[in-house]
């Protein structure tokens, strides 16, 4: 039987994450819960769970404190943060588990199933490793992680000049490197990446204002630095022109 341990420090957050595994997640024995950094070190090596569900600020340290100390991550790992984390988009950026407090039942259900789908990832240590890296980094520097096939890639931020909806998910266009295709939907990286310098400037296109050498308004045209062009919906001149302003600023 596969482990679970639930480290959070709010004793009836605790009880309400223990009832929801209990009742959807039989496959998981449940081990006491725990609420801080120390402790939660001494059960992993102790118990060797399979799953940890992990509040990101504990009493006396961060999730990414505890990790740091763990010498093998041979488990996953389902975050919970507060609405207000700045770390939540690190944790995105790494394409692992996490549900925002306070959450629904389904999205917690959701996040446990997903971190369940990854158990058997030959890679899903490296994303462990680029988060805690992510952690420390201005956005700017972070590695971002595409679900990419047999595995996943990791792109720096800065080096993606657009992003373009296809059927069946996005190509990321990346300076200098060959295109991802990506099996999800473009707007999943439009929030993600939209408080970075990044536009919605037509329906089929997201936009690395970081990268635009130009804008055409009247051929309703993008160029960027590279020397691509891309489309330019007409409605969007006037906040795009905002936006790149900000960018350069």
């Amino acid at each position: 039987m596969k482990k679970v341990l639930i480290v959070e420090d709010d004793r009836v957050m605790a009880r309400i994450v223990e009832e929801v595994v209990r009742q959807n997640f039989p496959e998981f024995q449940i081990l006491e819960s725990v609420g801080t950094v120390y402790d939660a070190r001494e059960k992993i090596h102790a118990e060797e769970p399979d799953l940890l569900i992990l509040d990101i600020s504990l009493p006396d340290g961060t999730a990414f404190d505890l990790l740091r100390k763990i010498e093998l991550l041979d488990f996953k790992v389902v975050f919970m943060s507060g609405n207000e984390d700045f770390q939540k988009e690190a944790i995105q950026f790494s394409a692992v588990s996490f549900v925002t407090k306070p959450f629904d039942y389904s999205d917690l259900i959701l996040a446990i199933d997903k971190a369940c789908d990854a158990i058997n990832e030959s890679d899903y240590q490296r994303k462990l490793e680029i988060l805690l890296s992510n952690s420390d980094l201005p956005a700017s520097a972070r590695l971002v992680v595409f679900p990419t096939m047999p595995a996943s890639d990791a792109v720096l931020l800065s080096s993606i000049e657009y992003g373009e909806a296809i059927p069946g998910g996005s190509i990321i266009h990346i300076e200098g490197k060959k295109d991802l295709f990506v099996p999800r939907p473009l707007r999943r990286y439009e929030q993600l990446f939209g408080n970075y310098a990044f536009f919605r400037c037509h329906p089929l296109f997201v936009v690395n204002l970081r990268k635009v050498e130009s804008v055409d308004e009247y051929r309703s045209a993008i160029y960027l630095q590279s020397g691509i062009e891309i489309p330019l919906d007409p409605r969007k001149y006037e906040v795009l022109k905002d936006r790149y302003n900000q960018a350069l600023a």
